[in-house]
């Protein structure tokens, strides 16, 4: 017995170490602790807006096309662009955390412009570790193209254990869509 417990400790971290490795390596993220949310999508870094992560991973899976449109913008010089040509497979990207307190309201707004795509977009509360998903609802569920800029809003209460919002968008193709002016403001008293 004591001569199994070592091996199957060692495979355990070895497939637990595979496991993280692989989440991670379908997701690209860059990442610039002065920009903030970046929900009008300013900053870049490569060619991809800084804090937001994007799956499947769009340099190394070329089932959407991710870029910064200069000549589409909702407010400041440009916007996110996802181009998809697949039916079958949900592309997306999601926020990095953002900090919230119990007790405040947050109102959460986004633009954006569709062309035959069907959005999701998932509104998950986490807790102090950022680890566990607290609360987690659709807030936006639509595959109307619009031609011009359309805005969805929502005003949340964080509860007690909420410490993170993360913002998830789920795409589905075929199509383009376009995002800018996403923000997360705490409501004044």
């Amino acid at each position: 017995m004591r001569r199994r417990h070592p091996a199957i400790s060692a495979i355990v971290v070895v497939l637990a170490s595979l496991l993280l490795v692989s989440c991670q390596c379908n997701e690209l993220s860059k990442r610039d602790s002065t920009a903030g949310l970046n929900g009008g999508f300013e900053t870049t870094d490569s060619g991809y807006p800084v804090n937001w992560s994007f799956f499947p991973n769009p340099e190394s899976d070329a089932v959407f096309q991710v870029s910064i449109d200069e000549t589409h913008a909702q407010e400041g010089n440009q916007s996110l662009k996802l181009v998809t040509d697949q039916s079958d497979i949900t592309v997306g990207f999601r926020s990095h955390r953002i900090p919230v307190q119990p007790g405040n309201a947050y109102k959460i707004s986004l633009s954006m412009q569709n062309s035959e795509c069907t959005l999701r977009v998932k509104r998950v509360l986490q807790d102090a570790s950022g680890t566990d998903n607290v609360r987690s609802e659709i807030i936006v569920d639509t595959s109307t193209s619009n031609s011009d800029w359309e805005t969805f809003e929502e005003t949340l209460t964080v509860s007690d254990g909420e410490s993170y919002i993360v913002l998830v968008f789920l795409v589905d193709g075929p199509g383009s869509i376009w995002f800018d002016d996403i923000r997360v403001d705490r409501v004044s008293d």
